[in-house]
């Protein structure tokens, strides 16, 4: 592990991970990519954002307050930061689903979670994970208003590439009215498998469509990785040695090396 002092980034890099398709692997990859750059040293602050509360009830952690507490009752995010696995978690759950229609009442309702990450002063974290609920609402809509970057896992399959045409769609409209300087990290080609034309078409297709945003690393299909939320733990925990294990230190370190 290669430590790096708090002071070593002044600003944390806040990455929302979008898609507003389901089944991309998006929380595999913000689980496992957290766990990764947590591994290499860096503060990494994981926030659920999705309803299904899939990233929480795979790290274990309770999400019956967490950001449904932040976002609708006035706690402060501080509050509902939990440690597991090597990196600290704001919790979802089920409960979230109703805080669109909470906050849909508030002025500013796009940019309340940027506002509460602004009162929080989280500088002292070198990275602050999003992940954003598979749909067009306000909770997406906050995620990426609040963003430094959006990192967008794609599932390797031709029917996934009009979900990147919709959610690219909604990263302008949030520059436009919300977020300027939002930046594209990147498409991550997730659920990759070599043998089947899909994998490849899906591959060349973003790479002619988005030259120099398609990252060079490939999430391949792995039984492994399938299996880690089951036992509670990131795949570099679970299964160190397998694929995703490796696929997923590779993501962190392409991350890493944008700093």
């Amino acid at each position: 592990m290669r430590a790096i002092g708090d002071s070593a980034l002044p600003q944390a890099r806040i990455i929302a991970l979008a898609n507003h398709k389901g089944g991309t692997a998006k929380t595999t990859t913000a689980v496992n990519l957290a766990a990764c750059l947590a591994e290499q040293g860096r503060r990494v602050l994981l926030i659920d954002l999705d309803p299904q509360g899939s990233a929480s009830s795979w790290l274990g952690v309770d999400g019956s307050l967490g950001i449904h507490a932040v976002l609708t009752e006035g706690a402060s995010l501080e509050s509902q930061i939990v440690e597991t696995n090597g990196v600290a978690v704001i919790a979802a759950s089920r409960r979230l689903a109703a805080a669109e229609r909470v906050m849909a009442g508030e002025l500013g309702a796009e940019t309340l979670l940027r506002r509460k990450m602004a009162e929080a002063g989280l500088d002292g974290w070198h990275y602050i994970l999003l992940d954003a609920p598979p749909a067009v609402g306000l909770l997406a809509i906050n995620a990426l208003a609040a963003a430094t970057e959006a990192l967008i896992p794609v599932e390797a399959h031709v029917l996934a590439l009009s979900g990147v045409m919709q959610i690219m769609a909604t990263i302008d409209l949030v520059r436009e009215r919300f977020n300027p300087s939002l930046t594209l990290c990147g498409f991550v080609i997730c659920r990759y498998d070599a043998r089947t034309r899909h994998s490849i078409e899906v591959k060349e297709s973003l790479a002619k469509r988005f030259a120099g945003k398609t990252l060079p690393i490939l999430i391949r299909e792995n039984v492994r990785l399938a299996e880690a939320p089951s036992f509670g733990r990131p795949i570099i925990a679970y299964s160190p040695r397998s694929t995703g294990a490796a696929d997923y230190r590779a993501l962190a370190a392409e991350i890493i090396g944008m700093e």
